[in-house]
């Protein structure tokens, strides 16, 4: 069980420390002064030539769920508990958990970064650390600590993975003719390590107080550089069942369990290569002020050099209470209670214990595509107040999520410009902002996708849609007029 667990913290780790799945900061899409629109968009142009602070020239960290804080503490007699707590009913502690629970979790930074106008277009670069992670888990998980009855539950298709790669990102904008405008980016990934745990099939039946089943399936892949997977030999109480034998000591033992993991070095764990495209069409000519836009970001993979596995036994394990039971030891039908409590502890063991399977060799996985679809509209009469719909649609497997957001822009000069943006979508309601300020020689905005209200103790946000993004930028050229 220890093992487990270890697995599952070493994907945990790089889900919350230097963090697949990837996030946006939407408020920026239609923020003609942001200078990175186009991380939303190759197509879109930054106002100016930049030269990005290192490690804060974009800063985002942010976090996407379907499950907060709040859905699980109740308010009993003017104190704060969870929901295991007696007084709080198992229909009240059930009424906010979703059938399907996720959390998306991601982080990123440029390490460096600028952009420049030549070559008839806009240029980019950009050296960026990004990590990604997510946590998924159905509502049994919820009903079985809290509600434990004579049922059956399933807890399968529950999964942690987290992934951290550094990437290099060259980009170029080019206006066609007076409608279109197109841009792409080359992506080259340098994985640094990846880890899934899952739980394909854990099945609880204990429907019959006189008999209970349980059967569980669960993997481990981790696609780190250095990874070591020791493994220990494990007895069965009972003797006939020891079957295998040590070549080196003669030994006999039933089964070899993953003991530690250690990783021996660092390095490069796989590369990659990804595309992002874009293109903006304007109706100037059919309805001044409308525009049109469609970006498809991180189309690609990476390939990983080596796939530790690790996976259980994947036994039914079945308890039907002790029989026949002796009361002396030394028995010749090795009844004894004593016997069968082993025996049952032995076959619980079997359960969750965690088999190496080695290296499988290389693999290649998708980082996730994000598909944007964009619509703004200028003022006629008053051109810098700007209406946009941006939808939002990130393919990830279990992390797959969707957003439609409306937002309101305004330039009131060329070096100042904010919005306020909200939307609807897989996670909820939200409410956006961004402030952004980009004279000439310093460039510093702020925002948020997903404003937060309410915190609790130490300042964690009591629903599970928070982030912020912030940064500054050194423009080297003077702003475009808007």
């Amino acid at each position: 069980m220890k093992t487990t667990i270890k697995l599952t913290l070493v994907a945990f780790s790089l889900l919350l420390t230097v963090p697949a799945i990837a996030q946006q900061f939407s408020s920026s899409y239609f923020m003609e002064g942001s200078m990175y629109r186009h991380e939303l968009n190759p197509a879109f142009e930054a106002p100016q030539n930049y030269i990005a602070m290192p490690l804060l020239g974009n800063f985002h960290v942010g976090l996407k769920g379907n499950l907060g804080v709040g859905d699980v503490l109740f308010n009993r007699n003017g104190k704060t508990v969870t929901f295991l707590h007696p007084d709080v009913t198992p229909a009240e502690a059930l009424s906010n958990i979703n059938d399907n629970n996720k959390f998306i979790e991601d982080f990123s930074t440029p390490i460096l970064a600028g952009g420049f106008a030549a070559w008839k277009g806009y240029n980019t670069i950009g050296i960026n650390l990004r990590t990604m992670g997510g946590v998924h888990f159905g509502k049994d998980l919820f009903d079985l600590t809290k509600n434990l009855q004579n049922k059956n539950y399933d807890l399968s298709d529950a999964n942690v993975e987290s992934q951290a790669f550094v990437e290099l990102a060259l980009g170029h904008s080019h206006k066609i003719n007076e409608n279109w405008t197109v841009g792409g980016k080359l992506k080259f990934l340098f994985g640094a390590a990846r880890v899934k745990a899952e739980l394909t099939n854990l099945q609880l039946k204990l429907e019959s107080p006189n008999r209970w089943t349980a059967i569980a399936d669960a993997r481990v892949e981790a696609n780190v550089k250095g990874l070591e997977i020791k493994e220990k030999h494990e007895k069965y109480n009972d003797e006939s069942r020891n079957t295998r034998v040590d070549p080196v000591t003669g030994e006999r033992y039933g089964y070899n369990t993953v003991d530690e993991i250690d990783i021996t070095g660092a390095g490069l764990g796989g590369f990659g290569m990804a595309l992002d495209l874009g293109a903006v069409y304007d109706f100037k000519e059919m309805v001044p002020g409308l525009k049109a836009s469609l970006s498809f970001l991180d189309l690609g993979f990476i390939h990983w050099n080596t796939s530790h596995v690790v996976e259980n036994r994947g036994d039914e394990f079945v308890f039907n209470g002790f029989q026949n039971i002796r009361v002396k030891d030394g028995s010749e039908d090795n009844k004894t209670l004593s016997n069968q409590i082993d025996d049952l502890g032995d076959r619980i063991e079997d359960l969750y214990n965690m088999e190496n399977l080695g290296d499988q060799g290389g693999a290649t996985y998708g980082i996730g595509i994000t598909m944007n679809i964009g619509v703004e509209y200028a003022l006629p009469a008053y051109d810098k107040i700007r209406f946009g719909l941006l939808s939002t649609t990130r393919f990830q497997g279990d992390y797959t999520w969707n957003e439609e957001r409306l937002s309101v822009n305004y330039a009131p000069c060329n070096w100042f410009d904010m919005n306020v943006n909200g939307g609807i979508g897989t996670f909820g309601p939200c409410l956006g902002w961004m402030l952004n300020v980009h004279p000439i020689g310093f460039n510093f905005f702020i925002g948020m996708d997903h404003t937060f209200f309410k915190v609790a103790k130490p300042f964690v946000p009591l629903r599970s849609n928070a982030d912020i993004t912030l940064g500054i930028n050194f423009p080297i050229s003077k702003p475009k007029k808007s």
